[in-house]
């Protein structure tokens, strides 16, 4: 989203959605924040995505007490808080005090089952490939190994990982949640997703940079996602809490539905 943006809050947050299940499919490495807490900044650079104009944006990540938040740099804009345990997305509106919640679980029992078998052909037709270069490099404060990763299937994607071994934390059920190989998710325990799975675990440590070309509908999207800041600190349990004076909104109802340029 763009800051000043008043889209239909649906809109919003299918993209939002969308956006998240094409990381997933990326196989990011995943993140468990023991002490206190864990605190990320990443530059996100991206052309090509979803029509929208190049633009670099940073984001704000917070892992603790088993949770994750995510937050953008629009003050007005959407966060996203996701819940391994209950299987929950949250996306705080900031722009009209309101929050959305999806249940992963709920949304795929929801689908017909034409529709589930359609997309777990498609995702099980996704062949990875996971190869070490054996190229080293320091970005920022860390020192970090080169990955080249090729999909090919539902969508060509290729990607240069720089990833790290220097900083002590895994978010394996954070992307497990979203990620349609997951042991819980379409491909469950199928050797498909155990194939898929077992490849991206060759990617060793937390991916400082990845910068990604994907092919998807005719459409070339390039990304690089760096991070700048990772750091233990105290995190608040509240941060992770609906704030004081949001209401809940279901999807597609309400006023202020129409769509706005």
């Amino acid at each position: 989203m763009t800051k000043g943006s008043h889209s239909h809050p649906n809109i919003r947050t299918v993209r939002l959605v969308l956006g998240i299940l094409l990381i997933s499919l990326l196989g990011l490495p995943s993140v468990f924040a023991g002490g206190d807490g864990i605190y990320i900044e990443t530059l996100n650079r991206s052309a090509g995505l979803m029509g929208e104009a190049p633009r670099e944006e940073l984001s704000k990540t917070y892992l603790a007490h088993g949770k994750m938040r995510v937050a953008g740099p629009d003050q007005r804009g959407t966060d996203m808080i996701l819940d391994p345990a209950t299987g929950t997305l949250t996306f705080l509106n900031h722009a009209t005090r309101e929050y959305y919640r999806l249940n992963v679980k709920d949304m795929m029992a929801g689908m017909s089952q034409p529709g589930i078998d359609q997309m777990r052909a498609m995702v099980e037709d996704t062949q990875v490939k996971v190869e070490e270069t054996g190229e080293t490099k320091r970005i920022g404060s860390w020192n970090c190994k080169e990955y080249r990763v090729v999909k090919t299937g539902m969508m060509g994607v290729d990607q240069e990982i720089w990833a790290t071994e220097d900083v002590a934390f895994d978010v394996t059920r954070f992307t497990e949640m979203m990620s349609l190989s997951g042991p819980d998710a379409l491909l469950a325990n199928s050797a498909a997703g155990k194939s898929q799975r077992a490849e991206m675990s060759k990617i060793k440590g937390y991916p400082i940079l990845t910068k990604t070309r994907m092919q998807l509908m005719g459409t070339t999207m390039e990304t690089e996602r760096l991070v700048t800041t990772i750091r233990e600190e105290p995190i608040p349990s509240s941060l992770f809490e609906i704030p004081e004076g949001y209401s809940l909104r279901e999807m597609g109802t309400g006023p202020g539905t129409e769509a706005h340029p």
